[in-house]
C-alpha cells in the first residue's frame, strides 16, 4: 500500500484522535475507579452525630447573638463538630455530596467526601485550602484538589478553575463583623469583633 500525503494526514489525525480517546476514558475511569483517601485527620476519630451538629449550630447561633450585640467575641470548634453540622447542612440543601469529613491541620482546613456524579457513578474529592475572612466574603485559597485517582498533573491543570468557582458561590456569604478563624491540629478557633 502506498501512502498518499492525504492518507498520512488521516492516519495522523486517527492515531491522534484514538490516543486522546484512550487517555479520556482512562482518566474517567481513574475517577471514578480511585480514591484520594479522606482528609487527614492524624490519629483523632471524627465521629459523627446530630447532637454534634447541633452543638455547633448553637455555639455559631450565640456567636452570632453577641457580635450583633456589639460584643466581641470567640468560640472553638473541632472536627466532629464541623463534620456532624456540614453533613447536616448539605443534606438540608439536597446536595449531591455523601460522606463529608472536614479536618483541621495547622493553618490549612482540608475535607473529604463523595460526589454523585453523572449516571449514578460517585466521585471521592478531597480539597485542602486556606480560608481568609478579611473581606466582604470569604475566600478560599490555594487550593490542592485531588479527584478520585487521578494524576495531579491533570487536576493541577483545573484548580484555578475550581478555585474561582467556590469564590463565586462564597460571594453570596456577607461578612458582616471583623472576623478571624485560627487552625490547630483538629480544632479551629473564630473569632469576631462587631
Amino acid at each position: 500500500m502506498i501512502f498518499t500525503p492525504i492518507r498520512l494526514v488521516l492516519a495522523a489525525v486517527g492515531a491522534i484522535t484514538g490516543v486522546v480517546t484512550l487517555v479520556v476514558v482512562l482518566t474517567a475511569l481513574a475517577a471514578f475507579a480511585g480514591s484520594p483517601g479522606e482528609c487527614d485527620s492524624g490519629e483523632r476519630e471524627v465521629e459523627i452525630s446530630s447532637a454534634l451538629a447541633q452543638h455547633f449550630q448553637d455555639k455559631l447561633d450565640d456567636f452570632d447573638e453577641q457580635l450583633d450585640g456589639g460584643q466581641a467575641t470567640s468560640f472553638t470548634l473541632d472536627e466532629s463538630e464541623a463534620t456532624s453540622r456540614g453533613r447536616e447542612f448539605l443534606e438540608e440543601k439536597n446536595a449531591p455530596i455523601e460522606d463529608l469529613k472536614v479536618c483541621f491541620n495547622g493553618e490549612r482546613v482540608s475535607a473529604s467526601g463523595k460526589l454523585s456524579a453523572m449516571l449514578g457513578l460517585d466521585v471521592k474529592v478531597k480539597i485542602t485550602g486556606a480560608l481568609d475572612l478579611n473581606g466582604e466574603h470569604p475566600r478560599l485559597a490555594d487550593l490542592d484538589i485531588d479527584v478520585g485517582g487521578v494524576p495531579g498533573f491533570i487536576t493541577g491543570r483545573i484548580e484555578g478553575v475550581i478555585e474561582d468557582v467556590i469564590n463565586d458561590q462564597l460571594d453570596h456569604i456577607d461578612i458582616e463583623h471583623q472576623l478571624e478563624i485560627i487552625f490547630s491540629e483538629g480544632t479551629a478557633t473564630l473569632s469576631g469583633q462587631p
